[in-house]
């Protein structure tokens, strides 16, 4: 069975891209806070960097938890509007900052557009979430914390080449199992996973799995189509 495995890149103060995605021949999906893009010397870089983006709300440290549903709508436009202006599209992806969400972010984020949905933890496989009274209609695309720069490394301290190795392990491993095709979402940070001293790790590691059988790189966009187009 083919496991399918995308990359996002939280934004950070660091513009570049992290070395590792480049040299390795990987295109990511960076999430971006609209706030960030307000600054033009970001959104000239995210404009050049050639990646997928999509919608990190309007900035990392205000989530939705204590949102009432009037003003969680009215982020979503914000943040989806801002991102629209500034880099010219609207984006189709969407990860809550710190997953601080209510019980109605899916349904308030199907009703803004966005058709891919990165907030939930729970699974190896892509599913549906159809609001049922719309019937609005989006694609989970599960975010994997065992493979997360954060967990991996500001947690449990792992080295850079422990840290590679365990993300390698996680996808081998999945690659080999029957059932349905896999997704794994590579949380990762520029000032974390993008640093020096973890690109070099990674980039070996990246070119292994490309030629690991059952394994293929996407965007978030692109396993969102895939999974549209063999429904």
């Amino acid at each position: 069975m083919m496991s399918t495995v995308f990359m996002h890149i939280a934004f950070s103060s660091m513009i570049k891209a992290p070395a590792a995605t480049a040299d390795g021949g990987v295109l990511p999906t960076g999430v971006i806070n609209s706030e960030a893009v307000q600054l033009d010397q970001v959104s000239a870089a995210l404009k050049e960097s050639g990646w997928e983006l999509g919608a990190h709300g309007i900035n990392n440290s205000s989530g939705n938890a204590k949102m009432n549903r009037m003003d969680e709508e009215a982020a979503f436009e914000k943040c989806l509007g801002d991102l629209e202006a500034s880099l010219g599209s609207r984006p189709r992806t969407w990860l809550t900052p710190q997953f601080s969400v209510t019980e109605r972010t899916p349904e308030v984020a199907a009703s803004a557009g966005v058709q891919i949905f990165l907030d939930f933890v729970d699974d190896d496989v892509p599913y549906d979430l159809v609001h049922t009274p719309s019937g609005k209609r989006m694609l989970c695309v599960p975010y994997c914390m065992e493979t997360n720069d954060f967990s991996l490394v500001l947690t449990k301290n792992f080295d850079a080449r422990q840290y590679a190795q365990a993300i390698e392990d996680h996808v081998r491993q999945l690659a080999t199992e029957p059932g349905d095709a896999k997704v794994v979402c590579l949380g990762m940070h520029t000032f974390v996973a993008g640093t020096p001293a973890r690109a070099l790790a990674l980039s070996e590691m990246f070119g292994r799995l490309k030629e690991c059988p059952g394994v293929a790189f996407a965007t978030a966009a692109q396993v969102h189509d895939l999974v549209r187009k063999t429904a």
